[in-house]
Protein backbone atom coordinates (compact mmCIF):
# COMPACT_ATOMS: atom_id res chain seq x y z
CA UNK A 1 0.00 0.00 0.00
CA UNK A 2 1.19 3.43 -0.80
CA UNK A 3 2.32 5.59 1.98
CA UNK A 4 0.02 8.93 2.11
CA UNK A 5 2.33 11.79 2.26
CA UNK A 6 2.11 13.72 5.51
CA UNK A 7 1.00 17.64 4.46
CA UNK A 8 3.44 20.49 5.52
CA UNK A 9 1.03 23.17 7.20
CA UNK A 10 2.54 26.87 8.14
CA UNK A 11 1.06 28.94 11.31
CA UNK A 12 0.94 32.88 10.51
CA UNK A 13 -0.62 34.15 13.53
CA UNK A 14 -2.56 37.32 14.51
CA UNK A 15 -0.38 39.72 17.13
CA UNK A 16 -2.29 39.50 19.83
CA UNK A 17 -3.04 37.16 23.12
CA UNK A 18 -6.04 35.56 21.95
CA UNK A 19 -4.81 34.37 18.51
CA UNK A 20 -1.73 32.95 19.35
CA UNK A 21 -3.54 31.10 22.24
CA UNK A 22 -5.46 29.70 19.65
CA UNK A 23 -2.57 29.34 17.26
CA UNK A 24 -1.26 26.92 19.73
CA UNK A 25 -4.71 24.65 20.04
CA UNK A 26 -4.34 24.65 16.09
CA UNK A 27 -0.77 23.40 16.37
CA UNK A 28 -1.94 20.51 18.54
CA UNK A 29 -5.02 19.74 16.50
CA UNK A 30 -2.75 19.50 13.03
CA UNK A 31 -0.63 17.22 14.18
CA UNK A 32 -3.08 14.85 15.72
CA UNK A 33 -4.64 14.71 12.40
CA UNK A 34 -1.64 13.37 10.84
CA UNK A 35 -0.58 17.47 9.62
CA UNK A 36 3.02 18.40 10.02
CA UNK A 37 3.56 22.24 11.37
CA UNK A 38 6.52 23.55 9.29
CA UNK A 39 8.30 27.03 8.90
CA UNK A 40 10.48 26.37 5.82
CA UNK A 41 9.18 23.75 3.10
CA UNK A 42 5.48 24.22 4.18
CA UNK A 43 2.36 23.16 1.34
CA UNK A 44 0.30 25.62 2.77
CA UNK A 45 0.00 28.53 5.40
CA UNK A 46 -2.80 28.62 7.94
CA UNK A 47 -3.52 32.34 8.76
CA UNK A 48 -5.28 33.12 12.42
CA UNK A 49 -6.30 37.00 12.10
CA UNK A 50 -7.62 39.58 9.95
CA UNK A 51 -7.00 40.74 6.70
CA UNK A 52 -3.62 42.53 7.46
CA UNK A 53 -2.66 38.61 8.66
CA UNK A 54 -3.60 37.61 5.08
CA UNK A 55 -2.14 40.66 3.17
CA UNK A 56 1.23 38.79 5.39
CA UNK A 57 0.79 35.38 4.24
CA UNK A 58 0.07 35.68 0.42
CA UNK A 59 2.79 37.33 -0.61
CA UNK A 60 4.77 33.78 0.51
CA UNK A 61 3.32 32.40 -3.00
CA UNK A 62 1.72 29.46 -1.02
CA UNK A 63 -2.07 28.40 -0.34
CA UNK A 64 -3.84 29.90 2.16
CA UNK A 65 -6.10 28.59 4.92
CA UNK A 66 -8.03 31.63 6.56
CA UNK A 67 -9.39 31.21 9.98
CA UNK A 68 -11.26 34.52 10.59
CA UNK A 69 -10.06 36.49 13.87
CA UNK A 70 -9.76 39.80 13.49
CA UNK A 71 -12.78 42.42 12.98
CA UNK A 72 -13.26 42.03 9.11
CA UNK A 73 -11.70 39.38 7.92
CA UNK A 74 -13.68 38.81 4.44
CA UNK A 75 -11.96 36.55 2.50
CA UNK A 76 -11.25 34.53 5.46
CA UNK A 77 -14.14 31.82 5.61
CA UNK A 78 -13.26 29.61 8.81
CA UNK A 79 -14.58 30.46 12.12
CA UNK A 80 -12.65 29.70 14.73
CA UNK A 81 -15.39 26.80 16.01
CA UNK A 82 -14.76 25.35 12.51
CA UNK A 83 -11.16 24.96 12.58
CA UNK A 84 -11.24 20.88 13.51
CA UNK A 85 -14.02 20.26 10.46
CA UNK A 86 -12.32 22.24 8.21
CA UNK A 87 -8.48 20.43 8.76
CA UNK A 88 -10.56 17.24 8.80
CA UNK A 89 -12.11 18.62 5.19
CA UNK A 90 -8.00 19.20 4.41
CA UNK A 91 -6.96 15.82 5.37
CA UNK A 92 -9.36 14.39 2.59
CA UNK A 93 -8.93 16.76 0.24
CA UNK A 94 -11.93 18.41 0.30
CA UNK A 95 -11.91 21.82 -0.69
CA UNK A 96 -12.35 24.19 -3.10
CA UNK A 97 -8.88 26.30 -4.42
CA UNK A 98 -10.06 29.90 -5.55
CA UNK A 99 -7.15 32.16 -7.41
CA UNK A 100 -7.46 35.62 -6.74
CA UNK A 101 -5.55 38.29 -9.30
CA UNK A 102 -2.20 40.42 -7.57
CA UNK A 103 -1.00 44.01 -8.83
CA UNK A 104 2.55 44.36 -9.62
CA UNK A 105 4.05 48.12 -9.94
CA UNK A 106 7.45 49.27 -11.34
CA UNK A 107 9.25 52.11 -11.75
CA UNK A 108 12.78 52.77 -11.54
CA UNK A 109 13.33 52.18 -8.14
CA UNK A 110 10.22 49.86 -7.07
CA UNK A 111 9.45 46.64 -7.67
CA UNK A 112 6.38 45.10 -5.71
CA UNK A 113 3.32 42.99 -6.04
CA UNK A 114 -0.05 43.63 -4.08
CA UNK A 115 -3.05 41.80 -3.31
CA UNK A 116 -5.41 44.59 -2.85
CA UNK A 117 -3.98 47.69 -3.92
CA UNK A 118 -1.44 50.56 -4.71
CA UNK A 119 -1.35 53.87 -3.29
CA UNK A 120 0.26 56.98 -4.23
CA UNK A 121 -0.34 59.25 -1.55
CA UNK A 122 1.60 63.10 -0.35
CA UNK A 123 4.29 62.38 1.33
CA UNK A 124 4.02 66.56 2.05
CA UNK A 125 0.75 68.17 3.61
CA UNK A 126 -0.13 69.31 0.08
CA UNK A 127 -1.98 68.14 -2.70
CA UNK A 128 -0.63 65.81 -5.30
CA UNK A 129 -0.81 66.80 -9.13
CA UNK A 130 -0.42 63.93 -11.21
CA UNK A 131 -2.03 61.87 -14.14
CA UNK A 132 -3.09 58.67 -14.64
CA UNK A 133 -2.68 56.96 -18.44
CA UNK A 134 -4.70 53.85 -19.39
CA UNK A 135 -4.60 53.35 -23.47
CA UNK A 136 -4.72 56.74 -24.69
CA UNK A 137 -6.41 58.29 -22.48
CA UNK A 138 -4.65 61.08 -19.81
CA UNK A 139 -6.21 62.09 -16.40
CA UNK A 140 -5.59 64.24 -14.44
CA UNK A 141 -5.58 64.43 -10.53
CA UNK A 142 -5.09 66.71 -7.66
CA UNK A 143 -5.56 65.86 -4.09
CA UNK A 144 -4.20 63.31 -1.70
CA UNK A 145 -3.17 60.78 -4.17
CA UNK A 146 -4.89 57.28 -6.10
CA UNK A 147 -5.03 54.13 -5.50
CA UNK A 148 -5.11 51.20 -7.61
CA UNK A 149 -6.95 48.37 -6.19
CA UNK A 150 -7.83 44.31 -6.82
CA UNK A 151 -11.51 43.85 -6.63
CA UNK A 152 -10.41 42.10 -2.90
CA UNK A 153 -9.00 44.98 -2.45
CA UNK A 154 -12.02 47.22 -2.94
CA UNK A 155 -13.30 45.70 -0.22
CA UNK A 156 -10.42 47.16 1.86
CA UNK A 157 -9.30 50.99 1.69
CA UNK A 158 -10.51 51.79 -1.19
CA UNK A 159 -13.58 51.18 0.35
CA UNK A 160 -13.26 53.88 3.13
CA UNK A 161 -13.31 56.31 -0.08
CA UNK A 162 -16.14 55.28 -2.34
CA UNK A 163 -18.30 52.75 -0.46
CA UNK A 164 -18.20 51.14 -3.32
CA UNK A 165 -17.85 47.20 -3.64
CA UNK A 166 -16.43 44.82 -5.91
CA UNK A 167 -17.23 41.66 -6.34
CA UNK A 168 -15.09 39.29 -6.32
CA UNK A 169 -15.43 37.51 -9.67
CA UNK A 170 -15.17 40.91 -11.48
CA UNK A 171 -11.85 41.15 -13.33
CA UNK A 172 -11.50 45.04 -12.88
CA UNK A 173 -9.29 47.09 -11.63
CA UNK A 174 -10.10 49.97 -9.25
CA UNK A 175 -8.94 53.52 -9.48
CA UNK A 176 -9.43 55.70 -6.75
CA UNK A 177 -9.25 59.57 -6.81
CA UNK A 178 -8.15 60.07 -2.90
CA UNK A 179 -10.19 63.22 -2.06
CA UNK A 180 -9.99 64.52 -5.24
CA UNK A 181 -9.64 68.81 -6.54
CA UNK A 182 -10.16 66.61 -9.87
CA UNK A 183 -11.33 64.56 -11.64
CA UNK A 184 -15.05 65.18 -10.25
CA UNK A 185 -15.67 61.67 -9.96
CA UNK A 186 -14.69 59.14 -6.63
CA UNK A 187 -13.01 55.95 -8.82
CA UNK A 188 -13.11 54.35 -12.64
CA UNK A 189 -13.17 50.66 -12.86
CA UNK A 190 -11.46 49.19 -16.34
CA UNK A 191 -10.61 45.84 -17.27
CA UNK A 192 -7.98 43.58 -15.89
CA UNK A 193 -5.92 43.33 -19.29
CA UNK A 194 -4.76 47.26 -19.33
CA UNK A 195 -1.82 48.71 -17.89
CA UNK A 196 -1.96 51.81 -16.19
CA UNK A 197 0.82 54.76 -16.00
CA UNK A 198 1.32 56.86 -13.38
CA UNK A 199 3.07 60.41 -13.20
CA UNK A 200 3.79 62.93 -11.33
CA UNK A 201 2.87 66.53 -13.47
CA UNK A 202 4.49 69.95 -13.26
CA UNK A 203 3.34 71.71 -10.12
CA UNK A 204 5.80 74.77 -10.20
CA UNK A 205 7.79 73.14 -7.89
CA UNK A 206 9.02 69.44 -6.67
CA UNK A 207 6.81 66.94 -5.78
CA UNK A 208 7.48 63.93 -3.38
CA UNK A 209 5.01 61.43 -3.06
CA UNK A 210 5.21 57.87 -1.56
CA UNK A 211 4.31 54.57 -3.25
CA UNK A 212 2.54 52.10 -0.75
CA UNK A 213 1.50 48.48 -1.64
CA UNK A 214 -0.67 46.66 0.79
CA UNK A 215 -0.40 49.06 3.96
CA UNK A 216 3.53 49.23 3.15
CA UNK A 217 5.96 52.24 2.00
CA UNK A 218 7.73 50.67 -0.91
CA UNK A 219 9.16 53.79 -2.36
CA UNK A 220 8.71 57.66 -3.46
CA UNK A 221 7.83 58.86 -6.73
CA UNK A 222 9.60 62.55 -7.22
CA UNK A 223 8.59 64.73 -9.84
CA UNK A 224 12.34 66.37 -11.16
CA UNK A 225 13.06 63.20 -12.20
CA UNK A 226 10.36 62.89 -14.29
CA UNK A 227 9.72 59.07 -13.14
CA UNK A 228 6.43 56.65 -14.04
CA UNK A 229 5.27 54.15 -11.87
CA UNK A 230 3.54 51.01 -14.17
CA UNK A 231 0.89 49.54 -12.53
CA UNK A 232 -0.59 45.96 -14.18
CA UNK A 233 -1.85 42.84 -13.04
CA UNK A 234 0.52 40.06 -12.11
CA UNK A 235 1.37 37.11 -13.54
CA UNK A 236 1.61 35.75 -10.01
CA UNK A 237 -1.80 34.46 -8.51
CA UNK A 238 -3.33 34.36 -4.55
CA UNK A 239 -4.55 31.21 -3.61
CA UNK A 240 -6.89 30.83 -0.79
CA UNK A 241 -8.33 27.02 0.22
CA UNK A 242 -12.19 27.65 1.05
CA UNK A 243 -14.00 25.08 2.97
CA UNK A 244 -17.26 26.45 3.77
CA UNK A 245 -19.45 28.82 1.62
CA UNK A 246 -18.06 32.66 1.55
CA UNK A 247 -20.33 34.89 2.31
CA UNK A 248 -19.85 37.88 -0.29
CA UNK A 249 -18.97 41.01 1.64
CA UNK A 250 -19.42 39.02 5.23
CA UNK A 251 -17.94 41.10 7.64
CA UNK A 252 -18.57 44.23 6.21
CA UNK A 253 -22.27 44.76 6.55
CA UNK A 254 -23.84 45.07 8.71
Amino acid sequence: MEEKVQMKLKIFTKNSPDAIEFSKYVKNLAEDLGFKISENDADAIIVIGGDGTLLRAVKEGLPVIGVKFGRRSALLDIRPENIKEALDLLSKNKYVVEEYSMLEAKSNNINTIAFNEIAILFNNPETVYGSVSIKERKILFEGDGIMVSTPQGSWAWSYSATRVLLHKDINGIEITFVNAILPSIKAIIIPQNEKIKVKLEDKGRVQNVRVISDGETVGNLISREDEELLISISEKKAKILRFFNLIEFDGLLS
